[in-house]
């Protein structure tokens, strides 16, 4: 500051750099040169005594020069002297210097030219800063009741979400007898708020009402997107995760395709996550589903973490399974592919056949039977006591004939009266109905005993066996013959032959997609025998006889995973002979007590193993259908069929329990509010300032 003030006098500076330096104050280095005094041939030494600034207030020094100035004069000074120029560094004869300097009229005029100078620069800070502390103080209480103002909002977001009602109506003005769910409930919402965020809505709701389409989607969005950040982190943390990938169609008839993360969580948890819907309608080769699961999966350790492959639908099944789930295991070798038990097998089986058109538009009437059925109050309470042919005198009575009818009714009756009189359905719904009895049985099997994976196997064995015992011309003959028996038989063309070749083609593809099926999708069953080392109703069992294929099963199928197994097999063999632990009803109850009981440190191995069983969708739970993430994506597409639906919408439904457990954090509304803030410039603030 001195040699800048040398170059430039403090006169001619600007008004803001005057004020910093006054602000910075005087500079105080410690001065290192000495001053030689030579008497008699010798030289003594005076060295610098900083005390000197505090003795003299108006001195300061150079540390560039190493030498002393005189702070006033350097600032205000007119007159030139050593103290304002060159500075002073005879310290021989510093004490005489500074009286000399000090009773001065020169300096005493500029030393009070300085502290008026000071005084009245420190005054106006002084009203600055209390000005801007008043500010800041004002502009956060405005930003706590915009905050405030907002958590409202979120609240009717959450609630037309959760319950998947439309936001938005048809009329919006302000005159409108219906203006919207989302308008109508915030009208019924303000009044009963606290006249503080009344008062502070009438003053704000000129500039920022909430109501606005864009406001609405943005706070979607973000709170989809708050959700999505948790499941993350969540997926980070777990030690494993299995993915489930089915699919939907929206009202624009894009093939949507849904994807599922299971996993249990660092409290032991077990969850379904869902992660979104993505548009698969333009690619569904095994390559273009294959890059959407690494897409999404990329940032979750793939590789390491990955252990089960689950898929359900017709998308998958023609964008050819196996060459997905061969890609999926080239980058993931612990991803095993499994049937999950959530998924209905005949669902699944449906979905496959799907791919034929005419099977497509049976199914397609069979679920349009199903809804008559439910809308109509007047068949509702017969429905489950008639068979055969007496739907169609039902469809008789409560189509045109029955003058209650509606339009739609009479509509409705008289497509499916149709439909059930035609030869191919019959015939559908015997070749169907045949093969799903068995299939439907091994689905019961799969669900009660899913840890005994041996028996498991057999009964998979069984079934595929008794429906390829199935593909044959007298089995074909007897359901076509019984198909003529229930209605009109088809047409007669130029020989009899020809009128039953094309239906038994279509039986042949039938059977034969439902053994490809069956055939691909447990096909890594037999790698699944390591099930058993968790099955609890065979722990006492296993007390006495260890299951040692078990284990060496798992040894094969994660050797990667599962590096101490004579530590493993040692911490098994304990809870085998534990009398506490064998009368438990699933391995999910073992797990929450390790977890209840702080025993994670104690038997991590075993710990390991009873988290990756429940992550295998192979492993049932008592409450699997509850939890189960794909059921709750049946519903919510079932329910907003009719509405257009933003995906992230979507989350808000589907993740319901997971959106009452994070209400709970304190920091649930400030995160969302932030990310909202955060995306773009507001027209209210909702940043404090510090």
């Amino acid at each position: 500051m001195v040699v800048m003030l040398l170059e430039t006098p403090f006169r001619r500076l600007h008004s803001d750099n005057k004020n910093d330096l006054l602000k910075v104050g005087k500079p105080i280095p410690i001065l290192s040169a000495l001053a030689p005094d030579k008497k008699l041939s010798k030289v003594f030494c005076r060295s610098f005594n900083p005390n000197l600034y505090q003795q003299h207030s108006w001195s300061c020094g150079s540390h560039y020069i190493q030498k002393l100035f005189c702070w006033p004069c350097l600032l205000l000074g007119k007159m030139k002297s050593v103290w304002n120029t060159v500075g002073y560094y005879d310290l021989k004869n510093l004490s005489r210097g500074i009286q000399i300097h000090q009773t001065s009229k020169e300096h005493i005029h500029n030393h009070l030219g300085l502290k008026n100078l000071e005084k009245n620069y420190f005054s106006i800070l002084d009203v600055v800063n209390e000005h801007g502390n008043l500010f800041k103080k004002n502009y956060n209480e405005n930003v706590r009741l915009n905050r405030l103002f907002m958590e409202h909002l979120i609240d009717l977001v959450l609630f037309l979400g959760k319950q998947e009602l439309a936001f938005r109506g048809h009329d919006e003005n302000s005159d409108s007898l219906n203006k919207g769910n989302f308008r109508e409930l915030f009208d019924m919402h303000i009044i009963r708020c606290s006249q503080e965020i009344q008062n502070h809505y009438n003053s704000i709701k000129n500039i920022f009402s909430g109501m606005s389409k864009s406001i609405q989607n943005d706070l979607i969005s973000c709170i989809s997107e708050f959700l999505i950040n948790q499941i993350k982190n969540e997926i980070k943390q777990c030690k494993f995760y299995s993915i489930q990938i089915d699919d939907t169609t929206d009202i624009s008839q894009k093939t949507q395709c849904s994807i599922i993360i299971r996993y249990v969580t660092d409290k032991s948890e077990l969850v379904e996550r869902f992660l979104g819907f993505h548009n698969v309608s333009e690619d569904r080769t095994a390559q273009g589903l294959f890059n959407l699961v690494n897409s999404v999966l990329l940032e979750f350790d793939i590789e390491n973490k990955l252990i089960g492959q689950c898929y359900d639908g017709a998308c998958v099944m023609s964008g050819h399974l196996t060459g997905l789930q061969a890609r999926v295991k080239e980058v993931a070798p612990n991803a095993l592919f499994t049937h999950c038990l959530a998924h209905r097998l005949n669902l699944v089986l449906q979905h496959g056949c799907s791919i034929n058109a005419k099977c497509r538009i049976f199914f397609a009437n069979l679920t349009g039977i199903a809804a008559y059925f439910h809308n109509s109050t007047s068949c509702t309470n017969f429905v489950d006591t008639i068979v055969g042919k007496e739907f169609l005198n039902l469809f008789k009575q409560d189509g045109p004939h029955d003058p209650k009818s509606s339009s739609e009714s009479i509509c409705g009756a008289i497509g499916h009266f149709k439909n059930l009189k035609t030869f191919e359905f019959a015939f559908l719904a015997l070749v169907f109905n045949d093969i799903f009895i068995y299939t439907d049985n091994l689905f019961n099997i799969l669900q009660n005993k899913s840890f005994d994976v041996e028996f498991c196997l057999r009964k998979i064995n069984i079934t595929y066996d008794l429906i390829n015992k199935k593909r044959n011309e007298p089995e074909f003959l007897k359901l076509f013959n019984q198909a003529v028996t229930l209605t009109k038989p088809p047409k007669a063309t130029r020989n009899e032959s020809n009128k039953q070749s094309n239906f038994k083609i279509l039986f042949y593809e039938i059977i034969d997609n439902i053994l490809m099926q069956l055939n691909t999708r447990f096909q890594d069953t037999n790698k699944l025998l390591f099930l058993q080392l968790a099955d609890v109703t065979k722990f006492k069992e296993y007390s006495c006889t260890f299951p040692v294929n078990a284990l060496n099963n798992l040894k094969s199928t994660y050797r990667n995973i599962f590096y101490n197994i004579n530590t493993l097999k040692v911490e098994l063999e304990v809870l085998y002979s534990d009398v506490k632990y064998q009368n438990l009803l699933h391995i999910y109850d073992m797990v929450k007590i390790i977890e209840q009981d702080a025993l994670k440190d104690i038997l991590p191995e075993a710990y390991k193993l009873f988290i990756l069983l429940l992550t295998i969708p192979s492993t049932g739970v008592s409450n699997e259908r509850s939890f189960s993430c794909l059921k709750r994506i049946k519903t919510c597409s079932q329910n907003s069929i009719s509405q257009v639906r933003l995906s992230s919408l979507s989350i808000l439904s589907i993740e319901k329990s997971l959106i009452n457990q994070l209400k709970k954090t304190e920091s649930f509304y400030d995160d969302i509010i932030n990310m909202y803030s955060s995306q773009k410039d507001r027209s209210i603030n909702l940043t404090y300032k510090t």
